[in-house]
């Protein structure tokens, strides 16, 4: 009795404090709980991708929405939405012009695929196969609404992402002809070729096949560094299964690999016995490695990304088929006729062991996917993938989402008789991003910065300028951002990261440089974020992406820019910098370089465009019709021109009726090196509304040297 007493009055004391915490918490705090309970609950559509098919696996593609049912989680579902696809073969140009069609509306979810190539379990041989079979199918088998991903798994880098998904496919084959080779392939795919190699040449003699294996393990690294390899390859897909269960609808990957060799996973009757000639499945080792390759299976059939497995031996497989075999065995019958062996003639178990058939056949078979023993046959293959994934239908329905990780069981019925249904199997409730691996964030981060579509989520876009400039002949580009209070209520706040990223033509990733923005005053001002980054002449891609590390809302500015050679003899004059009467803004500078004590964020800024920031700010964005002062500063290089004298002329032209505006300006000139910086000071009295040209000229009066340089202002 007395126990119970304690317990009421400890519950009661616990009560009482809750309380008084929640009534002290401060503001911030109060509005992270109410950002999670907006998270809780929240009515979404969800979308399924089913596939229908008729007895002999032909599809079934007249089917309507009341034909099906749809429960989740046992409950029954309305259909709200409804699509069905049924893809062609892509529109190959003829000599004679077809008329244009209409553009059809955008679906709601195409296909995806991801091109994996496996370089740890691989040959050269393989991997060019590979790479050829991967060719035909973006050339043949491919439609313009396909997304296309590009992955590769070797011993030296893991699991590496060369293109996320993207429906520009002429991309696609650029990354697939770049995909390393040598330096990609992996030990177990060396050793793998050598062991092929010597037994094609027929060098076993009587030396048991056993003993040449294991010899050559040992040179390698061993039989225990093929398994560490296998146990990676296995986990390094597990993890980027679960990051892919976030994508909405079938994820189709296709594997170019050899497979894990039998023995390293499944022992058989050789090691173990007693069955003869049969591959022992229940056989495992001390790292658990046919258990961690089932688990990965399962991640990707509960991801909805089935694995259609390509074998890549080619030709050497075909080999062996015919005659590897028949060595094989003669070399197996010579060992056990010896005086000293008790055992019968053995048909090529040790052949099929050195095989990863099994691996592959099990990988496809346990995601929803499907094995294909022979790469030589790459078009007869592709087609097939084509053919089991080009006719779906997409059913749609409205959920109750909760932010809870939870997973979901989907079942998919068809009234009409003799259909067969594959759908997905399920899908998994979105949950709270700091719960996120690394993997699924880094990957979070990509499909913010580079997706067309982004499948996470809708990023919140903003503007970025990019301004390239001259030091000493080094080029540089200033991006700058401005980032609003108000409409970025849902990403700032506690714990904030903003990433500058730089992509090159080929889509690699040049420069990369992170700040935090834990600032208190982030919430509520204005923000002017910026980064440089030296690069060589060419055409780049910039990106802002800036991510709440709470709750993985993010936002996205983008821009392009184009680094010009710099002459030899003459001037060069940049894009401008236009700054507006705005007065102590707030600055973030993500340059990877460390600030000296004392300095100021904006510091660097200055150091390039050196403007009174307590007057002036940039303008990034439109500029406000009421504003009639802008002030413009633009920098212009001179090459091997001794004391020049150089003049510059401003024009403002409306863009719809080319009428020029009428300017009244003062400039100033000052030196920094051999830079020359301009600073005008425009009087654009108050422009309507609409897009101008402001049109800088450059003049040097001894040489007569010229530059210009165009810019665009767009009023709102």
């Amino acid at each position: 009795m007395r126990r119970k007493k304690h317990f009421f009055i400890l519950w009661i004391i616990c009560f009482l404090l809750l309380n008084i915490y929640a009534l002290n918490s401060d503001t911030s705090q109060k509005k992270k709980v109410q950002k999670d309970l907006r998270h809780e609950v929240k009515v979404t559509l969800k979308l399924v991708q089913v596939y229908v098919t008729d007895k002999k696996g032909n599809p079934i593609t007249d089917l309507e929405k009341s034909d099906f049912e749809l429960f989740d989680n046992g409950k029954p579902k309305k259909i709200t939405d409804f699509e069905r696809h049924v893809l062609s073969l892509p529109y190959v140009k003829t000599k004679v012009q077809q008329k244009r069609t209409e553009v059809p509306p955008p679906e709601k979810m195409s296909r995806k695929f991801f091109l994996l190539f496996d370089f740890a379990f691989n040959n050269t041989g393989g991997i060019t196969m590979a790479k050829k079979a991967a060719r035909h199918f973006i050339d043949t088998q491919v439609n313009s609404t396909d997304e296309v991903g590009v992955l590769s798994y070797s011993t030296h880098k893991g699991l590496v992402l060369h293109e996320y998904l993207t429906t520009d496919h002429s991309k696609i084959r650029v990354v697939i002809h770049e995909v390393g080779l040598r330096e990609a392939l992996g030990r177990a795919g060396r050793l793998l070729e050598e062991l092929e190699s010597e037994i094609v040449r027929g060098e076993v003699g009587n030396v048991r096949l056993k003993e040449v294996r294991e010899a050559y393990m040992g040179r390698m690294g061993g039989k225990e560094q093929l398994r560490h390899q296998a146990r990676h390859f296995s986990s390094a897909l597990k993890d980027w299964a679960k990051a892919l269960r976030y994508i909405p609808g079938y994820k189709h990957i296709i594997l170019f690999s050899i497979g894990v060799p039998n023995f390293l996973m499944y022992n058989s009757s050789v090691d173990m016995g007693p069955q003869r000639d049969k591959v022992n499945l229940p056989g495992t080792d001390a790292l658990d490695l046919r258990t961690r390759y089932e688990k990965m299976s399962r991640e990707l059939e509960t991801s909805n990304s089935p694995v259609y497995a390509v074998n890549v031996e080619g030709l050497y497989s075909d080999f062996m088929e015919r005659e590897g075999k028949s060595l094989l065995s003669r070399v197996i019958t010579k060992e056990i006729q010896s005086p000293d062996s008790q055992a019968k003639p053995s048909s090529g178990i040790a052949y099929r062991n050195r095989r990863g058939v099994t691996s592959l056949r099990n990988l496809a078979k346990k995601s929803g996917g499907k094995y294909f023993g022979n790469i030589n046959y790459y078009e007869k293959v592709v087609e097939e993938i084509q053919n089991l994934t080009s006719s779906y239908y997409v059913l749609g329905y409205y959920i109750d989402e909760k932010w809870d990780g939870k997973y979901h069981k989907i079942k998919v019925k068809v009234k009409r008789k003799g259909c067969k249904v594959s759908g997905q199997r399920g899908y998994f409730n979105p949950k709270p991003f700091n719960k996120f691996t690394e993997l699924e964030k880094k990957i979070h981060l990509i499909d913010l910065a580079l997706s067309e579509k982004p499948h996470f989520e809708e990023p919140i876009n903003f503007p970025l300028i990019t301004l390239p400039y001259s030091v000493e002949k080094k080029s540089e580009v200033l991006m700058l951002s401005k980032i609003k209070a108000e409409e970025m209520k849902e990403v700032s706040g506690g714990k904030t990261e903003i990433i500058f990223l730089v992509f090159d033509e080929q889509k690699n990733i040049v420069s990369y440089q992170r700040t935090k923005a834990d600032n208190p005053r982030f919430p509520q001002n204005d923000i002017y974020c910026y980064a440089v980054s030296s690069l060589s002449p060419g055409k780049y891609d910039c990106r802002t992406v800036i991510r709440n590390l709470e709750t993985g809302k993010g936002a996205v500015a983008s821009s392009s820019v184009i680094i010009p050679e710099n002459p030899d003899l003459g001037l060069r004059l940049y894009p401008p910098l236009l700054l507006i009467p705005e007065h102590n803004a707030l600055y973030v500078n993500a340059t990877a370089i460390k600030k000296k004590e004392g300095e100021e964020e904006h510091s660097a800024l200055l150091n390039i465009y050196p403007f009174d920031s307590t007057q002036y700010s940039p303008l990034v964005g439109e500029l406000k019709k009421d504003i009639r002062t802008l002030l413009v500063m633009t920098r212009c290089s001179i090459f091997d021109i001794p004391k020049a004298e150089v003049k510059l002329f401003a024009s403002l032209v409306h863009q719809q009726t080319g009428k020029t505006i009428p300017l009244s300006f003062s400039s100033e000139n000052k030196y920094y090196d051999n830079t020359l910086m301009f600073s005008l000071e425009l009087q654009t009295n108050e422009l309507q509304p609409g897009r101008y040209f402001l049109y800088l000229f450059a003049e040097e009066i001894n040489t007569q040297a010229k530059a210009h340089v165009t810019t665009t202002i767009t009023v709102e």
